[in-house]
């Protein structure tokens, strides 16, 4: 499922040589939120994963697919009622012609989590 114009925009984005920094705008009433939790809406891990691999596909400006996740670290819940905008700090390498994606999602000093996957083009 798609997320991008949904679920999250776009608001602002920097990039540079095998980076970008892009700044998010949660949509709070989306229907996942409803779901994850009533009255107390928290973004799913799954979601900020693809939020992550469709940023890259932004990037790089191509479709990729979802071959590894080799770290995530969850720290802090992302609820968008609290925080409604969001960075995603991306970091990429191409390794075997495969793409290697560091992530860190955060809002001032509070980082909510810290992603490193691994796309290959579809």
């Amino acid at each position: 499922m798609k997320l991008q114009d949904d679920f999250f925009k776009i608001t602002d984005v920097q990039t540079g040589d095998n980076s970008a920094n892009y700044r998010l705008k949660l949509n709070a009433d989306h229907p996942v939120y409803a779901a994850h939790f009533p009255g107390n809406p928290i973004t799913p891990g799954v979601c900020i994963i693809q939020m992550v691999k469709e940023l890259a596909e932004s990037y790089c400006q191509q479709k990729f697919f979802l071959k590894k996740v080799a770290n995530v670290k969850f720290m802090n819940v992302i609820n968008p009622l609290e925080y409604e905008k969001i960075n995603v700090e991306l970091t990429l390498a191409n390794e075997a012609g495969q793409r290697k994606i560091a992530a860190t999602v955060s809002e001032g000093e509070v980082t909510f989590s810290k992603l490193s996957l691994t796309l290959t083009e579809v």
